[in-house]
């Protein structure tokens, strides 16, 4: 009946508006029911068919039926939709509409014959909608977060707003803008004043005062609900625009003449919009709060006026109008009229910069009010001003496109970024989330204090007795061994990760050592090679073995792992691959070839290094990667370049004191850890869809709104989340290896070795296929060893050294994975007890054989051993690797498992087996990203990015960047030579 009622507006309406919305699901619908039929998922008896079939496997009757469902349920949407249109769009019909409107007062609506709607209501309306589509997209879909007549009203304000703006900006010349700015003052005069024929006087007023096109926006301004202060503030901020079509000095003399400007243009109006929300709400506010409230939305308007700025930079300089402060631009030699010739010279970006910067602080200081404004409203009202706040993040991170002079957001971002807001926003619920943190690696403790910054209530739960994993420490009679990472790369991650939250590593106490040299590598003849951050040092280095042009080729090396390193840094570790279209960015695109992911390391080095000794020195950094160089693609070659670029360093006091200073930074902003508690599962809501909380081995159950898992990403799926598909493929992939890691106290020193020592097997490509095609233990494998007390003396006693011994070692096989594996006895069953006793006599042996040290076993006090079961054993790890999974190109970028579980919402990732990968630089860097994605997922903002603008002032000539010509004047003039000749014997012939 419902339907049948609207039957005007389902006749007018547009064919895409009902048509499409039946017919899209319709087919759907058949399609997916032809399948289910075909596979026998569900049967329809023979009885109750006709035999006429759509086409093969759908019944003429289940086709049928899915066309008539489809129509009644979007007709009756329709029908719903009209009825509460007339209900809000009329109040002279209906003064109350209810929040939740009964079926008989929707079928009162419908039944309203249209002789009595208001014309001129729905027209105004309609043109209100048409002005804020052409003139704002953001706001016009941050609008449709509004409901009722709430919506309406806000659109009539803006309506409004608009109308009187252009007015003054559109008049021909200074003297038509003074005219209506006096007539728009005399406008309100009318709107507020007591007579009782106000509303007579109002309409005359406007009609034979304004345009004909305005007549509608100025008539069905809401005034009754609106203060008057606000829309006289607004009208006397359109006179600073007209003072720049004066004589006198450009207005905006200083930041405080700025900061009265934006509170006049777009205070007001935000002031106005909470008016407007506190007059629809239908709950209890006290007056103070609302004050409170409605002051911070005009600084909040203020924030967004200078994002205005800073956007229409361009447009304002075409117009003659100069909004940056005069005494800014004083103070990088700038004057208003240089504005106005080159509005998009360097020292303008940067008080853009500076001006979008000040908007930002305003908008983070402002943003709380939002949450104590009605619920109804609150939501919305953040939609609204997120929209408009990401324009100004784009401009301040740069993404922006020019469009006739304007800063623009790109077309594929409009409306595309903040859906992940609006539909999340819509919660009633507190703005301090929960969450659960299953893990205290490093992931983990850098991804708690990141949510706790963010406004979160952090549990961290660990299953040890210590935090940081496999970065933790192993302490015995004064000996301190680092248990996993002992060299630290990447050094600007862990600057980044630390400025995140506010601080900094030496603020932490944390003191970086540099390793120099960064290595010794050793060969089975005697022979060494010295890796440095010290380019004479490697010229000397490279040139013994290759001569002059090899460290030519080198530097090319260096130039091709540079590329590697810097494309990877900004399109890999940075971004979030959450699909297959992720890898379609044309950012990425167009990368892709020169990161050489399809060739190895070795292949690539090859290209650069003609020796063999020294194509192995540039490639064994892929074991970090726990692969093969002749597996690894060719983009690690960056590994090799953060080395020699930016060198090998050591946190004093073990490279577990960084995550010691991140647990400290998670426990100041409120980030609670339990040791020693040990999870047995992810608990999930009836439907199976969504986190809710862990349950741990003791049975409590911890709720939270998100749950992170820093376990090892394998074992999570396979032990604590219900068994799927999905958890068995995932442990068929192929992991990185293991290690047996001996941790050696020793009465004495041994000066033969350097902080870090590499030997490599004379089998050099024999080794790594032991490592990683058998999984065993070579039968002379490549090894590493670290003295931490040869740079930080606290490692060991006096006069004694403490060692580290990594020997990379196949992980650990079950008989079904042994099966089938060429060279491997799975009836042995991996000796590991024979195999670490090999390792260490082989280790012994190869550091005594190249190094000349002597007596090592005699020298040894204390050993401490972990082999691939008591990494599995202690950490939980897979197969027992020790990196997670492998990094071979079909196991990273979107390929690798996801920082978002696929199917469950509110349960993410982070840690050496997802996205972006292995290493504690870049699981820093994916905390980062896990941390943003549950941010987004909440639509919350993220409380960390640019700093506040610390210009240089004018660039001087000296320091501008100059493109270097294509080619020479010589070639020029060459090139000019050539032509001539060519048309002189062209004309002879």
């Amino acid at each position: 009946m419902a339907w049948s009622l609207s039957y005007q507006l389902l006749l007018g309406l547009p064919k895409s508006n009902t048509v499409l919305p039946i017919l899209l699901p319709t087919f759907y619908l058949w399609a997916v029911d032809t399948i289910a039929l075909r596979r026998g998922t569900w049967v329809i008896e023979s009885g109750t068919k006709l035999g006429v079939h759509l086409w093969a496997g759908l019944d003429l009757e289940e086709a049928f039926f899915f066309v008539v469902t489809n129509t009644l349920i979007v007709f009756g949407l329709v029908a719903f939709d009209n009825a509460l249109a007339i209900l809000d769009a009329f109040p002279n019909l209906f003064s109350t509409v209810p929040a939740l409107p009964s079926p008989l007062l929707l079928v009162k609506a419908l039944l309203v014959s249209t002789t009595r709607y208001d014309e001129n209501r729905i027209i105004g309306l309609e043109e209100a909608f048409r002005r804020l589509w052409r003139k704002s997209k953001s706001f016009y879909l941050a609008s449709g977060f509004f409901q009722g007549r709430l919506r309406l009203d806000l659109i009539l304000l803006y309506s409004f707003c608009r109308v009187a703006d252009d007015l003054v900006d559109e008049a021909s010349s200074g003297v038509e803008a003074w005219h209506w700015i006096s007539k728009l003052t005399e406008f309100l005069d009318i709107c507020y004043a007591t007579n009782s024929d106000k509303l007579q006087r109002r309409s005359d007023f406007i009609t034979r005062t304004f345009p004909a096109k305005t007549h509608s926006a100025l008539l069905l301004l809401p005034t009754e609900r609106l203060s008057p202060t606000p829309l006289y503030d607004l009208v006397k901020g359109f006179e600073t625009d007209l003072a720049f079509s004066s004589d006198a000095p450009f207005p905006i003399k200083d930041e405080q003449t700025l900061q009265i400007y934006g509170s006049r243009v777009a205070g007001t109006v935000a002031e106005l919009c909470l008016e407007l929300a506190f007059y629809h709400s239908r709950e209890q506010t006290t007056e103070k709060q609302r004050r409170k409230i409605i002051q911070s939305g005009g600084w909040m308007g203020i924030a967004l006026q200078y994002v205005n700025i800073s956007r229409d930079i361009a447009v304002d300089a075409k117009n003659g109008r100069v909004y940056l402060p005069t005494n800014w631009l004083d103070s990088v030699d700038l004057r208003a009229e240089d504005v106005l010739q080159d509005p998009f010279g360097s020292e303008v970006e940067a008080l853009r910069q500076q001006l979008l910067d000040k908007a930002m602080g305003i908008y983070n200081e402002a943003k709380s009010a939002i949450e104590l404004l009605p619920s109804e409203s609150r939501a919305p009202m953040r939609v609204a001003v997120e929209s408009y706040v990401e324009i100004g993040r784009v401009l301040q991170e740069g993404r922006y496109k020019l469009k006739a002079g304007r800063a623009t957001v790109p077309k594929y971002q409009k409306p595309i970024w903040f859906w992940p807001y609006a539909f999340t926003l819509m919660s009633k619920k507190p703005v301090r989330k929960t969450a659960v943190v299953v893990g205290a690696g490093a992931g983990g403790v850098a991804t708690a204090a990141r949510l706790a910054k963010a406004g979160f209530d952090v549990t961290v739960v660990e299953k040890n007795d210590f935090t940081g994993g496999r970065c933790s420490l192993i302490h015995h009679e004064g000996y301190r061994f680092d248990q996993g990472p002992s060299l630290l790369l990447l050094p600007g991650l862990f600057k980044e990760t630390f400025e995140d939250l506010g601080t900094s590593l030496e603020d932490e106490g944390v003191k970086l050592m540099k390793c120099e040299p960064n290595y010794n590598v050793w060969f089975d003849d005697g022979e060494s090679f010295e890796l440095s951050t010290d380019v004479a040092r490697m010229k000397l280095e490279v040139e013994k073995w290759e001569g002059k042009d090899g460290f030519e080729r080198y530097l090319g090396f260096l130039q091709e792992a540079h590329r590697h390193y810097e494309i990877s840094v900004s399109q890999v570790l940075k971004k979030n691959f959450t699909s297959l279209l992720s890898m379609m960015r044309p950012a990425f695109l167009r990368h892709l070839l020169p990161l050489h992911p399809f060739e190895s390391i070795y292949s690539r080095a090859s290209k650069y290094f003609w020796t063999e000794r020294l194509r192995r020195v540039f490639t064994f950094g892929s074991m970090y990667m726990g692969m093969s160089p002749f597996d690894a693609p060719g983009t690690y070659s960056l590994l090799q370049y953060t080395e020699l670029a930016e060198g090998i360093w050591y946190p004093k006091g073990g490279f577990h004191t960084v995550v010691e200073a991140l647990v400290r930074i998670g426990e100041r902003l409120g980030v609670k850890y339990r040791l020693s508690t040990p999870v047995s599962s992810v608990e999930l809501d009836p439907t199976g869809r969504n986190a809710t909380g862990i349950t741990l081995e003791t049975g409590e159950s911890i709720s939270a709104d998100v749950v992170i898992i820093n376990a090892d990403l394998v074992y999570a799926y396979s032990n604590l989340l219900p068994p799927s598909s999905y958890s068995r493929a995932l442990q068929k992939r192929s992991a990185s290896c293991s290690s047996i890691s001996f941790y050696w106290a020793m009465d004495r020193q041994i000066p033969e070795l350097t902080t870090h020592n590499i030997f490599l097997a004379e089998h050099y490509r024999e080794s790594f296929d032991d490592i990683f095609k058998k999984q065993l233990i070579p039968s002379e494998p490549s090894f590493y060893v670290n003295v931490p007390s040869r740079i930080d003396p606290t490692a060991a006693p006096d006069g004694k050294d403490s060692i580290v011994v990594l020997v990379p070692v196949g992980h650990l096989l079950d008989e079904n994975q042994g099966m089938g594996r060429k060279g491997v006895d799975i009836h042995s069953k991996q000796d590991w007890d024979s195999m670490v006793a090999k390792a260490r006599r082989t280790v012994f042996k190869t550091v005594e054989a190249r190094t000349g040290a002597h007596d090592l076993q005699g020298a040894l006090v204390t050993e401490i051993v972990n082999m691939p079961q008591s990494w599995k054993d202690v950490f939980n790890l897979d197969k027992g690797a020790i990196l997670g999974l492998s990094h071979s190109f079909f196991n990273v970028l979107c390929f690798r498992p996801k920082t978002k579980h696929p199917s469950i919402e509110r349960l993410h990732f982070v840690g050496a087996s997802a996205h972006p990968g292995t290493g504690v630089p870049i699981v820093l860097a994916g905390a980062k990203l896990t941390s943003e994605q549950v941010l987004e997922g909440f639509g919350m903002e993220k409380p960390w990015g640019r700093g506040s603008f610390k210009g240089k002032g004018k660039t001087r000539d000296i320091d501008r960047i100059r493109v270097r010509p294509v080619m020479s004047n010589v070639y020029i003039a060459l090139l000019a030579l050539v032509f001539v000749l060519a048309g002189f014997v062209y004309r002879s012939t």
